[in-house]
């Protein structure tokens, strides 16, 4: 898969700090760097939303849910990733 450019800006403190940390850690460049923090930035949101089907599923009657209740599950999941994402300014 081809690479996208994207460029950032850095208040001088933010960028210390990546500059150190990245060297700290060992990352041959800043685009590693960043790639791993994108990653596991990624990696928790989907930990999040397997902990939230998971507490749904707890509280779930035994046997397979109806499609009603499963759709119902699903707009659950969707109103609650929208809260937590405008809870977290990323709308």
């Amino acid at each position: 898969m081809k690479a996208v450019s994207m460029n950032i800006s850095l208040n001088p403190e933010l960028a210390e700090f990546a500059r150190f940390d990245s060297e700290a850690q060992a990352f041959d460049s800043m685009s590693e760097y960043i790639r791993d923090l994108i990653r596991k930035r990624r990696q928790e949101r989907i930990n999040q939303d397997v902990a939230l089907l998971a507490s749904a599923i707890a509280g779930a009657p035994a046997g397979d849910p109806t499609d009603a209740e499963m759709a119902d599950l699903v707009k659950t999941q969707h109103r609650l990733r929208a809260e937590r994402n405008q809870r977290a300014g990323c709308a």
